[in-house]
């Protein structure tokens, strides 16, 4: 068993390998034209419930393009990402990716900047309060103290447990990410490889190939669940009446290759956060996902980028022009 499934271990890391080998992460994105985007725009920041995201190959083997829509100035922005040993980390929290997430693995614990993440996980944080704790996080009737940087304890709502851990400063905090989600009560689900695991692609044997992974975090927030997984069933043929229909607006003629069957959709029983997964018959490749708290369709980028979802529907038009 290790590190991610204990939960509880918190491991030193080497503080030298800088900004640079975290992992960015990406977002939103339509494809929009290049160099659109205005100087000096603030940064993306993490949405909940939005789930769009662009991973591209380059012309060079081992440089990845992550593309995102940046919600504020509405134009794509992008970072590069070299392949490295362990591959991309996506991470996903409460719905919607974090924009350059910039994690870190090490020794099977995967950290991030607290910076990044106290936002979408509901913390506080404080630096050297004035008691003289070193950090101390808050959430609800949850206080999390780490009394001292390098001290083989935490303080749990004034109890102390054995917690070895160890914070690096270079450029940002760095604090074990699934010893802090489940502290304040959320669920972590790590996939260790998405393409394998929901699009049934094992592209391991390419030479370009890098494996994308995905830290999907849910956090309590008092909000509840408003669909079940039934409730996705009726997405495609909804999806096909709406697309018909306005076909039919416009008068535009309707092709024979929209009048997929509609009703072949199936859940997978697999779940990527709080999105259900379902299957179309004949295009189970790409996956489709339905959020259970806004029945929000989002799915597979036909044909685009090599790792991508989009709101929407598959593109059952493109995919079988």
């Amino acid at each position: 068993m290790d590190d991610w499934e204990r939960g509880m271990t918190m491991k030193k890391f080497d503080c030298s390998i800088g900004k640079k080998l975290a992992v960015p992460l990406l977002c939103f994105a339509f494809l929009l034209p290049a160099g659109e985007c205005a100087l000096g725009a603030e940064p993306p920041k993490w949405t909940e419930n939005k789930a769009d995201v662009r991973i591209y190959q380059t012309e060079l083997s081992d440089f990845y393009e992550i593309s995102f829509l940046n919600l504020d100035s509405n134009c794509e922005e992008s970072t590069y990402e070299r392949d490295v040993k362990n591959g991309i980390r996506l991470l996903m929290i409460n719905g919607g990716f974090v924009p350059e997430p910039e994690t870190v693995l090490q020794d099977g614990v995967v950290y991030a900047p607290l910076e990044k993440i106290a936002e979408p996980l509901g913390i506080t944080y404080d630096l050297t309060d004035e008691s003289g704790n070193y950090l101390t996080l808050k959430k609800g009737d949850t206080t999390l103290v780490f009394p001292r940087y390098n001290e083989s304890t935490v303080l749990l709502n004034g109890h102390e447990m054995a917690a070895s851990y160890y914070l690096c400063d270079y450029d940002y905090l760095y604090v074990p990410l699934r010893f802090v989600a489940e502290t304040f009560s959320g669920k972590v689900q790590y996939v260790d490889d998405y393409e394998k695991t929901y699009c049934h692609e094992d592209d391991s044997e390419s030479p370009n190939w890098v494996k994308v992974s995905v830290i999907a975090i849910e956090m309590p927030n008092g909000t509840k669940p408003q669909y079940v997984s039934k409730d996705g069933l009726d997405v495609s043929v909804q999806y096909q009446k709406d697309l018909i229909a306005a076909k039919e607006e416009t008068n535009q003629e309707i092709e024979q290759k929209f009048y997929y069957d509609a009703s072949a959709v199936t859940y997978t029983g697999k779940k990527l956060g709080r999105f259900y997964v379902y299957e179309l018959k004949g295009f189970e490749n790409f996956p489709i996902y339905f959020n259970e708290y806004t029945g929000e369709i989002y799915s597979e980028s036909a044909g685009l980028a090599f790792a991508g979802l989009h709101k929407g529907f598959i593109n059952i038009g493109f995919m079988l022009s």
